[in-house]
């Protein structure tokens, strides 16, 4: 009898056991689906048209060396493993990590099924918000976003969260409770966090990101918070860890009510021409404006080993107006700043330093302000969409913005808080 429940006991733990194998392949094969069918070859073909992409026209070689990394020996490693990738999927996710090795300098980075929603959701407000003639400078992007191969390639990923993932044999159910989640944190909180620190002598505003679908929303709160500090000797405006968005956030709901005349500002961008990136640049800039190298002024501090990599450079000149008679905000402005800021938060902070429109506290920014989005650029096989700066931008004194950023006018030390030593130096 004993003997008899021993064995029964077996047999129920092996059928336990192969339950549980059978759960974990099941959710596992989500991971590794074949979902467009690549072949070995057209996953070698893939990899090695971006790595050719890379060594042409990629602008931040420069950095990534002295990060002590060496691209000749990750190329050959994620060849190797491209090589012995069985799935489409797990291809998927060897791109992104081959790219996530340089850092991602300039938005280095390929598109998952999350951040490709994102992209098609901004376009679709785009349609809406933006006027001709930046839906015609935009005209690039959407083609290569909505090509057939990358639109049939992305229709089948889910795009609930980060990471490469099939939507094929995922349940209904949770693929809406991660959309529920995603959505959630979305709008999470309010983008804006208003304060007063010292009544009637110094106003707060916390700002968490320049993303275009806040625009909308962020209008009104702005005016009426500029309306009720209006004559306030000081307002603070922080920005740490605001990673960007879309200038239009910044020029139109910060600088424009609050100017009593119009900036002018212009920034130099470097640049390796190629036909990949011509239509992107030619967006943005006439031929005529698209200048040989060897006319670059000189610059105090601009690398030498750096500047051949490129053939052009282009002169970014820019006007913003005063959209009232009266500016809202009539006292001094600070903004604080640190390395998460970046992309079009770091425009603004160059903005507000070579314009004089606001005094920088804190650490030196992340870099990376230019005057166009990432370009993008589709795998021919798979239809993956990969994308990075195209421009290498300087600042003033010829020193790489992606690699240095932008100091503040006032520096603090690594253990001092910037919000406090703002305010000590306004009651200085």
């Amino acid at each position: 009898m004993k003997k008899r429940k021993v064995i029964f006991g077996i047999f129920i733990s092996a059928i336990f056991l192969i339950a549980i194998l059978l759960l974990v392949f099941i959710k596992t094969k989500n991971y590794n689906e074949t979902i467009i069918n690549l072949t070995d070859e057209e996953k070698i073909q893939d990899f090695e048209y971006l790595c050719d992409i890379l060594d042409g026209t990629y602008p931040f070689w420069n950095e990534v060396a002295e990060r002590g990394i060496d691209k000749n020996l990750v190329y050959e490693k994620y060849k190797n493993e491209v090589q012995e990738a069985n799935t489409d999927i797990e291809f998927m996710e060897l791109v992104r990590y081959f790219l996530n090795e340089f850092k991602g300098y300039g938005h280095l980075s390929v598109l998952d099924g999350y951040m490709y929603d994102l992209y098609d959701k901004t376009f679709a407000l785009g349609l809406a918000e933006l006027n001709d003639m930046e839906m015609k400078r935009m005209k690039p992007w959407y083609d290569v976003l909505y090509n057939p191969i990358s639109k049939e390639t992305y229709s089948l990923l889910d795009s609930s969260h980060t990471g490469f993932r099939s939507i094929k044999g995922l349940k209904n159910e949770y693929t809406e409770q991660n959309s529920s989640i995603t959505a959630e944190q979305e709008t999470r909180e309010e983008n804006l966090l208003f304060d007063i620190i010292v009544e009637d002598e110094i106003a707060y505003l916390k700002i968490y990101s320049f993303d275009f679908a806040n625009i909308q929303t962020d209008s009104m709160k702005l005016q009426n918070f500029f309306n009720k500090v209006a004559q306030y000797p000081h307002l603070i405006i922080d920005l740490q860890d605001n990673s960007g968005g879309s200038d239009k956030y910044w020029k139109e709901l910060i600088v424009s009510p609050n100017l009593s005349e119009a900036k002018a500002f212009e920034r130099y961008f470097l640049v390796r021409q190629k036909s990949l990136n011509s239509p992107f640049l030619n967006a943005y800039f006439d031929e005529s404006d698209i200048l040989p190298i060897e006319k670059l002024p000189r610059f105090e501090k601009l690398q030498k080993d750096n500047l051949s990599f490129f053939t052009n450079y282009v002169i970014a000149k820019e006007i913003i107006y005063s959209t009232r008679d009266e500016k809202q905000f009539n006292g001094k402005i600070w903004v604080l700043t640190n390395p998460k800021v970046y992309s079009s938060s770091e425009n603004f902070i160059m903005f507000c330093k070579n314009t004089g429109f606001a005094t920088l506290v804190g650490t030196s920014t992340g870099g990376d302000g230019g005057i166009a989005d990432p370009i993008l650029l589709s795998l021919p096989n798979s239809g993956l969409i990969i994308r990075f700066s195209m421009f290498y931008g300087l600042n003033n004194d010829g020193t790489g913005n992606e690699a240095i950023g932008t100091l503040p006018n006032i520096m603090i030390k690594d253990d001092e808080n910037a919000l406090d030593i703002c305010i000590s130096q306004i009651n200085d």
